[in-house]
């Protein structure tokens, strides 16, 4: 798992970039980096999930932790893929795909063109 910025506090962009599974076992790790990440108050916090091959509940958490104390702060979270079957699964049994912002790469998300959710870019 890394975690990587544009500056120090107030940076435009912060992103965390997870990898393998994130199950209870590794949540605590992803949660400390989002949450370092979240606050050094960026605008954007880019969680990329490209190589992220399972997910559970407890990373969901900590989404929408990040998601909540970002838009309170006027900041964003996106997640970017491509996403994992078992990823997108996930977001779509939660039903929070139209809660989240989700671009297609970390690279589109940095950009500024997050998809509406996480199976657009196929359509």
């Amino acid at each position: 798992m890394s975690s990587h910025g544009t500056g120090g506090r107030g940076s435009r962009l912060l992103l965390v970039r997870p990898r393998g599974e994130l199950d209870w076992e590794s949540a605590q790790e992803f949660a400390e980096q989002v949450g370092a990440a979240v606050e050094r108050c960026p605008d954007l916090v880019i969680a990329d999930f490209s190589d992220v091959t399972f997910a559970d509940s407890s990373s969901l958490h900590t989404l929408f932790d990040a998601h909540r104390r970002l838009a309170a702060a006027g900041g964003r979270l996106v997640v970017a893929g491509p996403l994992s079957p078992g990823v997108q699964r996930l977001f779509e049994v939660s039903a929070t795909t139209d809660y989240f912002h989700f671009a297609p790469t970390a690279g589109a998300a940095a950009a500024g063109g997050p998809a509406k959710s996480p199976t657009s870019e196929g359509r």
